[in-house]
């Protein structure tokens, strides 16, 4: 495909030199600011049709990672490539990708219609056909009928449906995604991301997402890499990612609020909140768990607590739409940090009230680093 932000030629290189699932590589980025790195040796690789999301906490350096394959950051180090062309002398106007900000960034002075139909301009598409293509646009991201909308009558979300058509209308090679939906609401967020991502799979865009946001990385994204302080801590499959956290870090940024040691044998894991199945890909021996609070249940305590099923005290109480999320203490281990439990909303216990606490194998995350 040949696509283009502006005016001029977009880069390509000869099929003889590409793979058919070529699409973007980053090898060994390195991004400095004086005496701080932004990014550390990262590699990557997005084949055509696929989404990457790359997931992490604030400042860990998504953005600069998405600026510096769109062109507006010069790396350090490394090569980035698209297709088999190495970009580094490649402008922006030439790479033929394009993005998506937080913000949207709209043409203020332009309606609705207007704002998608620049990019076509700029691609010197004919009228009647740049009438036909902003209609179609419109009616794929759910505004059908919104042409002649002012920009500022439109609701956050339609905002950025705009933002949406105006990059498709650029036919870009690839789609750059800098926290698109973050400054929405949490059902906004939820709903745009569904959508979103039929978009994407149905026009089978080559896109990179950058997010703090684990559902919308995991909605859109065929493969998310976890970014800590500027290096890449795992790439995998949304499944792998949640279940299987590489690291400590990568298990508390996706909500591990404690990690506790176990042990494999047979088919359980035992730590010193009781045990949860093994699953077939672990090994025997010391192993880590990541607790997420619905890996620990709480119910009101008896005369007796069952066997395996520790005493805990309530110290906080925080109520949700459907259950109550509880911080605990362990008597019979002091050394432990207070723990985050769930329990249901029939029978809540009070504060400084005595529970029991029962592993939820859903809710936890086995930690594979050696």
């Amino acid at each position: 495909m040949r696509s283009v932000l502006g005016s001029g030629e977009t880069a390509t290189a000869p099929e003889s030199h590409r793979e058919p699932d070529d699409g973007l590589r980053l090898e060994g980025l390195t991004v400095r600011y004086g005496g701080t790195t932004a990014l550390s040796d990262v590699d990557l690789h997005v084949p055509r049709g696929q989404v990457l999301a790359v997931l992490g906490p604030s400042g860990c350096g998504k953005t600069t990672l998405l600026r510096s394959v769109a062109g507006l950051e010069r790396p350090s180090e490394g090569r980035i490539a698209f297709d088999g062309v190495e970009l580094s002398e490649v402008p922006v106007h030439r790479r033929g990708f394009g993005m998506v900000f937080q913000e949207g960034q709209l043409f203020g002075h332009r309606d609705v219609a207007g704002n998608v139909d620049f990019a076509l301009r700029m691609r010197s598409v004919g009228r009647s056909e740049r009438r036909d293509t902003v209609t179609r646009l419109l009616e794929l991201v759910g505004l059908g009928g919104y042409q002649d909308r002012r920009v500022t009558e439109l609701s956050g979300g339609q905002a950025q449906r705009v933002a949406l058509a105006r990059a498709l209308a650029a036919d870009p090679r690839l789609l750059l995604l800098d926290e698109p939906l973050s400054g929405l609401d949490r059902r906004l967020r939820e709903r745009l991301a569904v959508d979103l991502a039929r978009v994407l799979d149905r026009n089978r865009m080559t896109g990179v997402l950058v997010t703090h946001d684990h559902d919308e990385a995991f909605t859109l994204a065929d493969r998310t890499a976890v970014l800590v302080a500027g290096r890449i801590e795992q790439l995998d499959t949304p499944w792998r990612l949640w279940h299987r956290p590489a690291t400590e870090e990568v298990a508390r940024f996706l909500g591990c609020g404690t990690v506790l040691p176990g042990h494999a044998e047979d088919e359980t894991i035992r730590c010193e909140l009781g045990t949860v199945p093994r699953p077939a890909d672990c090994p025997s021996g010391t192993v880590r768990i990541g607790l997420r609070a619905a890996g620990l249940r709480a119910a009101p305590a008896g005369e007796e607590a069952p066997i395996g099923q520790p005493r805990a005290v309530v110290r906080e109480r925080v109520h949700r739409q459907d259950h109550v999320r509880l911080t605990v203490t362990v008597p019979d281990a002091p050394g432990l940090a207070p723990l985050e439990a769930v329990t249901s909303l029939d029978d809540v216990p009070h504060l400084d009230e005595e529970v029991t606490l029962t592993l939820e194998p859903s809710g936890t995350a086995l930690i594979t680093e050696t």
